[in-house]
């Protein structure tokens, strides 16, 4: 498959990027020196011509959603867009960016990928989106190791003793998988790693 990916340099981006290469995909990476990912003529112009589109963008003045708008009305084919684990639920109606101890500091970009998710499933779009979302807290650094789950969700996954986490190298290869099965059609889904989920 030959897909572009918005945000490659970028920390997710990049292990996406990677993954894709590794599974021998033709990948365009483009930051924002070659697309501006909130306009739609500049997302057109960048990704002619691509099977699929992975997106991992985050900045100021609410960047997110007024990508995931612009990304909508381009008339993309397939995308995937890397959002935001703090609008799971962790009880019913009680997303983690509502709650009191959310981290402050990551505050205004969740609220961001928030409302991006929002967007995305209030649109009247043709547009095979997915919106692929981390554990609310533990996305943290390691390899692939091939043992995960994800499934379209408002909830974490948990293990057995009702954690939830994943790897870097696992979350890029859930990224490319969805792309890969052309799984999770207008939805959100969710992963988590680990041997006892």
């Amino acid at each position: 498959m030959k897909i572009a990916v918005i945000g490659a340099t970028g920390h997710l981006g990049g292990a996406v990027t990677r993954e894709a290469l590794d599974r021998g995909h033709r990948v365009t990476g483009l930051g924002s020196a070659q697309v501006d990912v909130a306009d739609v003529a500049s997302i057109r112009n960048a990704v002619a011509d691509h099977d699929a589109v992975v997106v991992a963008v985050q900045g100021p003045d609410r960047l997110v959603p007024r990508a995931a708008a612009a990304l909508l009305e381009a008339g993309l084919d397939r995308l995937v867009f890397l959002g935001g684990g703090g609008s799971l639920e962790y009880a019913p109606g009680q997303r983690y960016i509502d709650s009191p101890d959310f981290p402050p500091e990551y505050l205004e970009i969740a609220r961001d990928h928030a409302e991006a998710l929002e967007i995305f499933r209030g649109a009247k779009s043709p547009v095979r989106w997915s919106y692929v979302s981390p554990p609310p807290v533990y996305l943290v650094p390691g390899e692939k190791t091939g043992k995960y789950r994800a499934e379209a969700r408002d909830t974490p996954i948990t293990d057995d003793k009702g954690e939830c986490r994943i790897t870097v190298g696992d979350y890029a290869s859930a990224v490319i998988d969805a792309v890969e099965r052309d799984s999770f059609i207008r939805e959100r889904f969710t992963v988590a790693g680990g041997s006892t989920y």
